[in-house]
């Protein structure tokens, strides 16, 4: 059995992280992925494009448990984050589908994130049954002013105290799960917090997270909240890894390339009409790839403003590599049936 905390430790090592993509990425079907249980939110972050050009909705369970049932066939995942967009604790059937999958033995590692402000006690001892193995909560202030101007909300204390609540239960109940994982955002706002912040948090959380800002595709065009190194420093960009590890299915179903495209501009087939397997072998993402491969990303919407990629492992030289045979493993993929990562 892996030991969920020292992934969650290594997984921050880059050197470790570009070992295991490289050894474990398949072209037959995805080794992650992302399922949005919906992408209706309780709050309206600064650092969030909340105006969707894309419905909003909740996904069906029995769509949910059709993506699980067919992961399963390809083995068992490394991760499978059940969020995306929006808040994942709106969803009412959330426990029941964690529960599922981690039935199902679906992944080494089931987890979301999520805002705090919904985690009562109630939900934290569902979650906890639910066999949820890490719970990702983006506090992202310190001060109740910072909290108020970037969350717009007044309740950092409400979500302060469930979150340290769910630690007692954890206690109390002898549960090593699910993993918490306190996370707050650089930027300027926040950069003279971030060491109370991790004072205040170290010996309760299990890990904190330090993020990075982005503007995800492009929708939010406010570089104002960027470390300065990151508006002069333009390092030379390489292939995004989400497009050959980590799609997204949308809440209805739409699978997407990647967790920052906000907007579906990416959307490169429908699991109500095809299967996982098959998209990710389709020939829409291919294109995408091999486009990554030649440096062609002004010709790409979602991926020519983005500054994402950056926050992703560099595993260029590997996919030049690999890229005589490319084409040969994705159509050979095609043609087999099951393949465990």
């Amino acid at each position: 059995m892996i030991n969920i905390k020292l992934v969650e430790k290594f997984k921050r090592v880059a050197f470790i992280r570009r070992m295991v993509l490289q050894r474990k990425i398949s072209f037959e079907f995805p080794i992650r992925f992302n399922i949005e249980p919906t992408n209706y939110c309780n709050l309206s972050c600064s650092m969030c494009p909340r105006e969707l050009n894309r419905p909003s909705g909740y996904m069906d369970v029995k769509l949910f448990q059709k993506v699980i049932d067919e992961s399963v066939l390809y083995g068992k995942r490394l991760i499978i984050t059940i969020n995306k967009d929006g808040e994942p604790l709106l969803h009412p059937e959330l426990p029941k589908m964690i529960r599922y999958a981690k039935d199902r033995k679906a992944a080494h590692k089931i987890n979301f994130y999520t805002n705090g402000i919904l985690l009562t006690e109630t939900k934290s001892l569902e979650l906890m049954k639910s066999g949820l193995d890490t719970l990702h909560v983006s506090i992202d202030a310190f001060t109740k002013e910072t909290y108020k101007k970037i969350k717009n909300s007044q309740k950092l204390e409400v979500v302060e105290e469930n979150v340290k609540r769910l630690v007692e239960l954890k206690k109390i109940l002898h549960s090593k799960t699910p993993l918490v994982i306190i996370k707050i955002i650089h930027t300027p706002d926040t950069q003279n917090e971030i060491k109370p912040f991790i004072n205040k948090w170290k010996g309760i959380a299990n890990f904190i997270e330090i993020g990075e800002y982005h503007t995800w595709d492009g929708t939010l065009n406010d570089l104002s909240q960027l470390d300065k190194t990151q508006i002069s420093e333009k390092p030379k960009r390489y292939p995004c890894t989400f497009l050959w590890y980590n799609p997204v299915i949308l809440w209805d179903g739409r699978v997407t390339t990647c967790c920052v495209d906000y907007q579906g501009k990416g959307v490169i087939g429908d699991i109500n009409e095809d299967s996982l397997a098959n998209i990710w072998r389709g020939e829409s993402l291919q294109n995408l790839r091999i486009a990554h491969m030649k440096g062609r990303y002004d010709s790409i919407p979602l991926c020519n403003k983005c500054q994402f990629w950056k926050c992703e492992v560099n595993i260029e030289k590997w996919l030049n590599r690999i890229s005589p045979s490319y084409k040969e493993r994705v159509v050979c993929s095609k043609s087999t049936s099951k393949s465990a990562v």
